[in-house]
């Protein structure tokens, strides 16, 4: 059995690429966009589940730690 220990791997298994989400950044207004990437990171020296996503609001990239994500659509297959 093949674990991880990664911080947010229960949120990821609700994620897949395709999804569309929404997060709040510090200080400013709801983002929305399409969720294209889902990874691992180290921050603190600590495995962490990120994604990568397309902003429609601003049409940058950004890259957020998945348990800040709400899931607004459910992508198809």
């Amino acid at each position: 059995m093949n674990t991880s220990n990664s911080f947010g791997e229960g949120a990821s298994k609700k994620f897949e690429v395709g999804d569309i989400v929404s997060w709040k950044e510090l200080g400013g207004k709801r983002n929305m966009g399409m969720l294209y990437e889902i990874y691992n990171a180290t921050l603190g020296g600590r495995q962490v589940k990120k994604g990568k996503v397309a902003s429609w609001k601003d049409t940058h990239h950004h890259e957020v730690l998945l348990l800040e994500l709400k899931l607004i659509y459910k992508g198809d297959k």
